[in-house]
């Protein structure tokens, strides 16, 4: 459940991002997997220590554990102020793939309408939820147990889209195979080779976020019941987000040969509209 409960990593941008990052740039759409894989890879070292400190000083943020580490509160608050800008494009691009996808489902809604409707959720919820005293020595089984179903549900979805897209779209890797060699120039043309220093750069990012994100630091230390558990993260968290890795190039392909009626980025919506299918869009 633990292991699981820290898929809350693969968000919007594992959903849509990864396919627009794979047609843009091919292999490079890995740094997202590989990034925060390695973090966990290398919890015994590195998270390990930041989660013995954080359960014997009961430490419930980032910005307490530096406020701990520097004695200053003045540094703490930096560091709120630092994570509120840094999260800010990160909740704009949730809102965007909710305002999306219901615009792609019911092109009669409006944009705006979806928008504002999904931040009033939020925000309620952030009043709710986020005003109420937490103790540091409150651990919340049910908020893990919901998200750990949660990314099986993610897992899930995209597991039968990625099906779809090889066995319906495609008619089977073989099938799939020749499409590839016979459009190699086609899809070639599409992508642009990520720079070395891009790539390093795009790891570096995802290798922090295993401790910068408000929510990963949440899941990875103050909902931790047992240091035990980091340990199976090691392997655990690096081959829950290989499996949601492997379908994203099939349903880029299935998208580019059924000219889906999105971006690329909308392909694992674009894939089950162009097939006119309810049920999967709405899996999706």
């Amino acid at each position: 459940v633990y292991v699981l409960s820290l898929g809350v990593y693969a968000s919007a941008w594992a959903f849509y991002g990864s396919v627009g990052l794979a047609h843009q740039y091919g292999y490079g759409y890995l740094t997202y997997y590989l990034g925060i894989s390695g973090a966990f890879v290398l919890a015994p070292i590195l998270l390990k220590p930041i989660l013995h400190i954080t359960s014997t000083y009961q430490l419930t943020s980032l910005a307490d554990l530096f406020a701990f580490r520097f004695r200053s509160r003045a540094v703490g608050t930096f560091t709120t102020l630092v994570m509120l800008v840094a999260i800010l494009p990160l909740i704009t691009l949730q809102i965007t793939a909710v305002t999306d996808s219901f615009s792609l489902l019911n092109q009669e809604l409006e944009r705006i309408d979806i928008a504002l409707g999904y931040c009033g959720v939020m925000t309620m919820f952030a009043i709710l939820f986020g005003a109420r005293h937490v103790s540091p020595r409150e651990k919340h089984e049910s908020l893990v147990f919901a998200i750990a179903i949660e990314s099986i549900i993610k897992l899930v979805a995209i597991s039968i889209i990625g099906g779809v897209a090889l066995f319906v779209v495609f008619d089977g890797p073989a099938d799939m195979d020749i499409w590839l060699q016979d459009n190699h120039f086609r899809l070639a043309s599409m992508q642009s080779s990520i720079q070395e220093g891009s790539w390093r750069t795009l790891l570096l990012l995802f290798f922090a976020s295993a401790v910068v994100m408000p929510h990963m630091f949440h899941m990875s230390f103050t909902e931790n019941q047992n240091p035990q558990n980091i340990f199976k993260a090691t392997w655990g968290l690096p081959l829950y987000l290989l499996l949601i890795a492997l379908p994203i190039p099939p349903i880029l392909w299935a998208g580019i040969n059924l000219n889906a009626p999105t971006v690329p980025e909308y392909y694992s919506l674009g894939v089950p509209l162009a097939l006119q299918s309810p049920t999967l869009s709405i899996v999706a």
